[in-house]
């Protein structure tokens, strides 16, 4: 594999090794940092739209919303695997089309359930099914964001400089 290919990889592998890195805290600083931000997102909601709350309905409102927050989390690192991954197979290997984003699915699925093997050696942590299969659907929302970029770019580069200019000059 020539240097051109191994770029298109540096990608993907920085969002591997962030997803490692937050899988490799123990329960409590997990829990903690995804509790920071439900906190500070609730925060600013009631702060933008004026509501009068008490700090009581506040930390149900966390309670509540905490535990969406942390998949959410995992729908969009794997987004960003997903988006990274097909942008690596595209690139370094030429990949287009179904096989491109089957192959790229894959990938990130695999690494989903890895990673979740990987949390049951963590104190505080456990693996779950059911985070593979949210897993898999952020890598696949990704994929599609790519395909999405990719078929625009391709139209945009196929189509007569003046032809498209007349079109998004409407």
């Amino acid at each position: 594999m020539n240097i051109k290919r191994w770029l298109a990889w540096i990608p993907a592998i920085l969002v591997m090794i962030i997803i490692f890195s937050f899988s490799s805290e123990n329960g409590s600083e997990s829990s903690g940092l995804s509790g920071s931000l439900t906190k500070k997102v609730v925060e600013a909601v009631i702060n933008t739209v004026d509501l009068k709350v008490t700090r009581e309905e506040e930390e149900h409102i966390i309670e509540n919303i905490h535990t969406p927050i942390r998949k959410l989390g995992h729908l969009s690192e794997y987004a960003l695997l997903g988006l990274t991954t097909a942008f690596a197979f595209a690139c370094a290997h030429r990949l287009k089309g179904r096989r491109l984003y089957l192959i790229s699915l894959c990938l990130c699925t695999l690494y989903a359930s890895t990673d979740e093997i990987h949390q049951l050696f963590i104190p505080g942590r456990s693996g779950m099914v059911t985070d593979v299969g949210i897993d898999a659907f952020g890598a696949l929302i990704g994929i599609g964001i790519f395909s999405c970029i990719y078929k625009l770019k391709f139209t945009i580069d196929k189509s007569p400089k003046g032809e498209y200019y007349k079109i998004t000059k409407k």
